[in-house]
């Protein structure tokens, strides 16, 4: 899909992205970070899926981000790093937030519906959800999905 996708988007629109998104990939294998860099051009990829040992296990470390490096000694191994982090609350899927799911199918209220101090404790939540995912990144930034299967329907 990934391939496709990128002869798409060069053909069409003479593009090459350099941040991919996989959202249910089961697997990463040694060789991502080469096919990654070299063989796609990527600088940086996210992913919704991996393993619940190695996701707790990052967490605790607070490294639910890193870097591959090329599997091969043929490219630069400091050219060849590809930026990797999780996707979906660094829970290791793609929805929402708990509770902040705004799709049509989705039961979660929407902000636009309340009062000013339920509507001031709602952004409490959500900005506690977003400290909950910066403390276990080495970075600064956080990647906070608002969509899952089947959502992101019609408004």
């Amino acid at each position: 899909q990934t391939s496709l996708g990128h002869l798409f988007l060069k053909e069409e629109f003479g593009y090459v992205p350099k941040v991919g998104w996989q959202l249910d990939p089961f697997g990463h294998s040694y060789l991502q970070g080469t096919m990654m860099t070299h063989g796609m051009g990527f600088d940086s990829l996210f992913f919704g899926r991996i393993d619940y040992q190695d996701l707790e296990k990052r967490k605790l470390e607070s490294s639910v981000e890193g870097f591959w490096s090329s599997a091969d000694d043929t490219f630069n191994k400091e050219t060849s790093k590809v930026f990797w982090g999780l996707t979906g609350s660094y829970g290791g899927n793609y929805g929402a937030p708990d509770g902040f799911c705004f799709d049509v199918l989705c039961d979660d209220p929407l902000l636009t519906e309340m009062g000013e101090a339920t509507l001031i404790e709602r952004v409490k939540k959500f900005l506690e959800s977003v400290k909950e995912q910066s403390d276990i990144t080495i970075g600064s930034n956080v990647m906070v999905t608002m969509g899952s299967d089947f959502q992101v329907s019609a408004i």
